[in-house]
């Protein structure tokens, strides 16, 4: 335990017993994401994306991956690469961010589908 922050079973960093939710880790991405990992860039977005995922255990990403392919037409692409394809067209890469600007929009683009997914996801449960 360090001041106050510990990684719990349930694997989302905590301070003050107040787990970080998706909402509030979407938030960081979008407006400070350059305070955790430095020069804001997409692929470093992605990763923490995973990363926070991955530390949560609940396997969302895995749900946000078929959503992405099924928007997609079925596409076998990695969720990372879908995106890019709805910011700058259909057969964008990571070649096609060109500068700061296109970094921010994509990583911008990341966090809304992420949290048009969330907020289906969390519509479907209230209707159950």
């Amino acid at each position: 335990m360090l001041d106050g922050w510990f990684l719990p079973t349930e694997a989302v960093v905590v301070r003050n017993n107040a787990s970080v939710g998706w909402e509030d880790f979407l938030w960081h991405m979008d407006h400070r994401l350059g305070m955790y990992v430095g020069r804001p860039r997409y692929e470093r977005a992605f990763s923490a994306v995973t990363g926070f995922d991955l530390a949560r255990g609940r396997g969302e990403l895995a749900a946000f991956q078929g959503w992405m392919s099924a928007r997609h037409r079925g596409s076998s692409l990695a969720f990372w690469a879908l995106v890019l394809a709805e910011t700058f067209g259909e057969g964008a890469a990571e070649e096609s961010i060109a500068n700061d600007d296109d970094h921010m929009l994509a990583i911008s683009n990341l966090c809304r589908l992420l949290r048009e997914f969330l907020g289906q996801q969390v519509a479907i449960a209230d209707q159950h």
